[in-house]
């Protein structure tokens, strides 16, 4: 089995024992070639962006996504108000 094969393998049995999330496969990958680096007394190696695989390819490299700003939701202002009259009147009492 070469040695690809046998990270691959590990990461799949990471993402498994992680309960499958999406999304964290270049962590996985990661996490795999350093288990077997240490395992085999090679270094591991360094994967740039995402990666992302088939059952039958090789891991194919593509550029980091780059994440979309939240914004913050708008306040509601008759909540606002209804909170601060609230507070307004049991102060008075």
């Amino acid at each position: 089995m070469s040695r690809e094969q046998i990270v691959r393998d590990t990461a799949y049995a990471i993402w498994e024992a992680e309960g499958k999330p999406e999304g964290r496969d270049a962590q996985h990958w990661r996490l795999a070639e350093e288990r077997v680096a240490a395992s085999t007394g090679q270094p591991a190696k360094p994967v740039k962006g995402k990666v992302s695989s088939t059952a039958n390819d090789k891991p194919k490299v593509s550029e980091p996504v780059k994440k979309a700003a939240i914004k913050p939701a708008p306040a509601n202002k008759t909540a606002t108000k209804a909170a601060a009259s609230k507070s307004a009147a049991k102060a008075k009492s």
